[in-house]
């Protein structure tokens, strides 16, 4: 049997976090699954599927990160059942996701480990995994830790969080043959549960109740107004998921895992066979599988007389040792000493073949690390995986090559991403004189049947510049001069809004999922959303640990980005919108632990966002002592479809002014409000209004939304740039609706009706990868009905005009007539009518903007001068770029090299999905043929079974 380990990410000063892929015929086994392993594996087009279980070696984000959103995306695709073990919390810490995470009809075994548990704490048909506990100097673990706590406080802790995990399941997934997916019993109701030491959770449930009833309120509003299709998900957020998880303290424990493979059979001796009387055929098939043969003359003849004996599989190690407060617990286990010294034929040393080291910063330099892992045969291959050891390479190749080619065409705010391509340190000094691995993403090592190292699938990782020298040359003296040249008066800005991740749903190879930083010049910094890895992209975007010099606007390093960082925003609870927010909070307290005096750090966004950090951080302490929470119900602007009604008070609604206050105050903000969306339920959208003048709207994910207008219409001042999702193209129309999101028309239109200067479009459907193109037709035929859902083209029973001047109706086109697609560009509103547009046409769209004809309507390219779009620009967001107003404005000019940039790149993509297909096609053949019997068992075919086949 064929199978080995694969590396899906190694540690680097980005991400410290070793990812390995596991490989058997029959399944996969996970390593850790830290932020960015998802879109590695499809960035390597390297198949998570037939995944049966997952191993972590810390309950940590850095290394648990990606796990949240692998599990909806395994559940997406259909996977029944999902071994994840690791270490003490290991429950809590996924219970706690019971907002975000829905799995459809997906199992989930958690298996806490233990230290002293059994030596194989997990084994099946392919693997056996033992753990070993490490702990840092200083450290006793608890009882719990060490074993399973038998007390009633502890059962009745363990049945609240088996509980709350099967919040994540649906109904019919948790009652599968009568056990839940997590393992553990199945609590008491609530009202029926004995009183102890969290009775105090148990005492709030009438104000729990009253709580719910009131956001449940909220929600129906909404949800009556949207398709039933998603009624499944919104009922995942109700029940009792805003309760507080039972609570638990943080547990450094680091586990270790010694993995061994099956049993492998001996090796068949035709010759052996033939020598007792049988002939080729099924009988030799019958041996190999272990049965006795009777012989023509009476005789049996049983397995061992022809198939030589057994011999125990390969081995391989993972050690996790993240800093050298650990060094003391890993010399101390007696765990690893059967493998030590020179081996002898069929001892545990003489089977280990691979030693992966998963090292933090220093720990490869100390001698006692070093002392300790001389001690394995000189026949143990090492992998050493250490940000020290680690080239620094963006592993990102595709994004890079389009972001390439674009910033050839716009280096000011297309960003280069950092990579120097180079390691601090060469590899041969780890271990002199033994055969030491370098951890390439994708480099492969047979265990069995005969060790081997396998690099065929690594590709060459080009640095940003080495990159341009390929794609562009033609444009890498002028990106090169813009890095290094003296900073252009243009790049001195009040605001720059950047997309880091400009994707929805998942991420892809092309778009992380959603992020965007806001730079206010002189005040400090703000994150819109927080995807998964925005950390790891922020390093590259801004430079870790110096600025990065392709980065001309934005003149702060990422440590000087997050220490500065005033505001988090989160608009709402879908997981593409804020997987990134633990690791950026563990960042920002790391780098701000020390300052004096300690800054604050506000989080705007829904409630249950911050039940989730408080029930996290007693996993891993997030510092929240230090952060102000506001939620985005205390300071919603006044709904008009809600005049004359009281909302119902929840616990929530304790805002501090002094929290809002001081946030203005550093931000120099002279207002800050929110609306509710339509999207789900506790989706927002936000406005910033700055005293220098200009003012952000951030749409998060709506359909065309009648209170988001009303947002952007508040105050004195039009959105000096609207960032709105533009989902789908309008052809999809349909779907934009049962999903809840915008298409690029209806994106236009918002920017219309609320007088937007500049509007920047994000949030891209993973499919569309060209530039976003709408139609005019369809702008000018959205409608709202007092919800922002849709009312139907041209329906008026339930719609209401959006209050104001210059009212424009908005809702789905889904009537209208086809129309040329109008390129996003710049200008106002270019080719919003085509030239063929009649001018009754033109007057009677006027009459419905609610505005008079302007004398310049019959400009070139049919572009409208109509007041309502004198100041509206359009700009398509691409991650890690820039985008300050005088970008979006100018970005007309840059719309046909982008183009250019973008088909260049589908078509590379599409030859390359083509190998990729192919590649896939022979794994297939190759796992059906490793799982097949051998064919020398069979014995060569007869010319009649030849005759049998070909007929």
């Amino acid at each position: 049997m064929k199978w080995g380990v694969q590396v899906v990410k190694p540690s680097t000063h980005n991400s410290e976090s070793t990812s390995l892929l596991v490989n058997f015929a029959g399944g996969r086994y996970l390593f850790n699954c830290g932020e960015g392993t998802q879109r590695l594996c499809f960035e390597n087009t390297m198949r998570i599927s037939r995944l049966t279980a997952v191993f972590l070696t810390r309950v940590d984000w850095e290394n648990m990160g990606g796990l949240p959103g692998m599990l909806l995306t395994l559940a997406d695709s259909g996977t029944r059942n999902l071994t994840i073990c690791g270490g003490h919390n290991l429950t809590h810490a996924l219970a706690a996701t019971r907002h975000f995470v829905l799995r459809n009809n997906m199992g989930i075994g958690v298996k806490e480990l233990r230290d002293g548990d059994a030596a194989a704490a997990f084994a099946d048909d392919n693997v056996s995994v033992a753990p070993v506990h490490l702990y840092p100097e200083g450290y006793t673990p608890s009882a719990d830790e060490r074993g399973p706590d038998q007390s009633e406080e502890a059962k009745q802790r363990r049945a609240m969080l088996a509980r709350a995990l099967g919040v994540c399941e649906k109904p019919e997934a948790q009652g599968k043959k009568g056990r839940r997916s997590s393992g553990q019993p199945q609590p008491q109701p609530p009202q029926q549960r004995k009183k102890g030491h969290y009775g105090g959770q148990c005492q709030e449930a009438a104000v729990e109740e009253h709580l719910q009833r009131i956001e449940k309120q909220q929600g129906d509003a909404v949800a009556a107004h949207m398709p039933a299709a998603y009624s499944g998900h919104d009922a995942m957020q109700g029940g009792n998921s805003s309760q507080h998880l039972p609570p638990t303290r943080p547990t450094p424990a680091t586990l270790c895992y010694i993995v061994e493979g099956p049993e492998v059979p001996g090796k068949f001796d035709p010759q052996a066979a033939r020598a007792l009387g049988l002939k080729p055929g099924p009988n030799f098939s019958r041996l190999v599988n272990g049965e006795s043969i009777t012989a023509p003359d009476g005789t049996v003849i049983r397995p061992e007389q022809c198939v030589g004996p057994a011999r125990a599989s390969g081995i391989f190690i993972v050690v996790d040792c993240p800093s050298a407060s650990y060094i003391a617990s890993l010399i101390a286990s007696t765990r690893f000493a059967p493998f030590f010294g020179e081996s002898q034929p069929g001892d545990a040393s003489s089977r280990l073949l691979l030693v992966v080291h998963s090292l933090g910063a220093g720990v490869a330099q100390d001698p006692r690390y070093r002392a300790w892992a001389s001690q394995f045969p000189a026949h143990v291959r090492h992998m050493v995986s250490a940000p020290e050891y680690v080239a620094d390479n963006n592993p990102f190749q595709r994004h890079l090559r389009i972001q390439t080619s674009m910033a050839a065409v716009n280096p000011r705010v297309f960003v280069l991403p950092q990579a120097t391509g180079t390691s601090e340190l060469p590899l041969d000094t780890f271990l002199p004189g033994r055969d030491v691995i370098a951890p390439h993403s994708m480099a492969a090592f047979d265990i069995e049947p005969k060790p081997r190292l396998d690099v065929s699938l690594v590709r060459q990782l080009l640095t940003p510049e080495e990159m341009l020298a390929k794609e562009a040359p033609e444009a890498a003296h002028m990106v090169s001069t813009c890095a290094a040249g003296p900073a252009a008066a243009e790049d001195d800005v009040e605001l720059a809004v950047c997309p880091i991740g400009t994707g929805s749903s998942v991420p892809s190879i092309y778009r992380n999922v959603s992020a965007n930083i806001v730079s206010v010049g002189g005040y400090g910094g703000v994150v819109l959303d927080c995807g998964e890895s925005t950390v790891s992209l922020l390093k590259r975007f801004l430079g870790y640990p110096q600025r990065n010099a392709h980065n001309t606007r934005i003149r702060q390093s990422y440590v000087e980005f997050v220490a500065s960082l005033k505001l988090l925003y989160i608009s709402h609870m879908h997981a593409d919108h804020h997987l990134g927010a633990v690791l950026l909070l563990h960042e920002w307290a790391r780098l701000t632990r020390a300052l004096a005096p300690q800054p604050r750090l506000t989080i705007v966004g829904p409630s249950r966002f911050w039940v989730w950090l408080e029930d996290y951080t007693g996993v891993q302490d997030l510092e929240l002592d230090r952060v102000d929470f506001v939620s985005c119900r205390d300071i919603q602007l006044a709904d008009p479809a809600a005049a004359g009604k009281t909302r119902p008070k929840s616990r929530y609604d304790t805002l501090d002014r002094a929290k809002v206050d001081k946030l203005k105050t550093e931000l120099g903000l002279v207002d800050i409000s929110t609306c509710s969306v339509i999207h789900c339920p506790w989706a927002y959208g936000l406005s910033l209004t700055h005293s220098s003048g200009w003012k952000l709207v951030y749409s998060g994910d709506t359909r065309p939304c009648a209170n988001l207008i009303t947002l952007g219409r508040a105050g004195d001042k039009a959105p000096t740039i609207l960032l709105h999702e533009a989902t789908l193209p309008d052809e999809l129309v349909q779907d934009a609706i049962a999903k809840r999101h915008s298409t690029v028309s209806e994106a236009v239109a918002m920017a219309v009706g609320m007088g937007a200067e500049n509007l920047l479009l994000t949030h891209f459907s993973q499919r569309c990868l060209s530039l976003p193109r709408w139609k005019s037709n369809v702008v000018r035929s959205v409608k709202l009905n007092r919800y922002g859902y849709i009312a139907g083209g041209g329906a008026s029973g339930n719609t209401t005009p959006v209050s104001g001047s210059n009212s424009a109706s908005i809702s789905a086109a889904t009537t209208a007539t086809p129309e040329p697609d109008a390129q996003a560009g710049g200008g106002p509103l270019d080719g919003l009518v085509s030239t063929d547009d009649t001018r009754a046409a033109k007057e009677a769209l006027m009459r419905e903007l609610g505005e008079p004809l302007s004398d310049e309507s019959d400009t070139e390219d049919g572009a409208l001068k109509g007041r309502p779009y004198e100041n509206l620009n359009i700009a398509s967001a691409f991650d890690m770029t820039v985008y300050a107003p005088s970008d979006i404005r100018q970005y007309r000019a840059n719309v046909s090299g982008l183009r250019r940039a973008l088909y260049k790149e589908l078509a590379l993509f599409i030859a390359e999905d083509k190998q990729a297909s192919e590649a896939d096609a022979n794994e297939d053949a190759s796992r059906r043929a490793d799982a097949a019997p051998s064919p020398k068992a069979k014995g060569p075919s007869t010319s009649k079974s030849k005759s049998k086949s070909k007929k």
